[in-house]
């Protein structure tokens, strides 16, 4: 085979005994270049309270999934039914629009979240929230 010829992609040739391995899937990728320190906490904030090694063990965690198996399996949760929730502590971005807001726990059921949006396979950070007052709910004590 020369170099001008072209070989068939990996995804599509077979190598020995294996057969074809179809497309590789894109996994969640996290972006921090959108996030407005002003509102809720910095980076520094969550670094000090010890949050920050928690927020990087659950990006790690959920990084290894694909934007379908993250809404699937609840990772991220999007909020389809409202556009910004109506009682947030937060403001709307007046530069972010037709996003679908979303939430990550930093460990499950805890109450410190990031909020952002997904992006095709991108999850873009846009607050840090440690109170939990993006979306405030009251627990019920039981």
């Amino acid at each position: 085979m020369s170099k001008r010829e072209k070989r068939d992609p990996a995804y599509l040739r077979e190598q020995g005994k294996r057969e074809a391995q179809g497309l590789k899937q894109r996994k969640i990728t996290f972006s921090l270049s959108k996030h407005i320190p002003n509102q809720g906490q910095t980076i520094e904030d969550w670094d000090q309270s010890g949050l920050l090694s928690s927020l990087y063990n659950r990006l790690k965690f959920v990084g290894q999934f694909t934007p379908v198996e993250v809404r699937q399996q609840k990772h991220i949760k999007e909020y389809t039914k409202v556009d910004f929730p109506p009682n947030s502590k937060f403001k709307k971005p007046a530069h972010i629009i037709d996003v679908t807001w979303a939430v990550m726990h930093i460990t499950p059921n805890s109450k410190e979240v990031v909020v952002g949006y997904i992006e095709e396979d991108v999850f873009y950070l846009i607050f840090l929230d440690k109170n939990h007052e993006f979306w405030p709910s009251t627990l019920k004590n039981t």
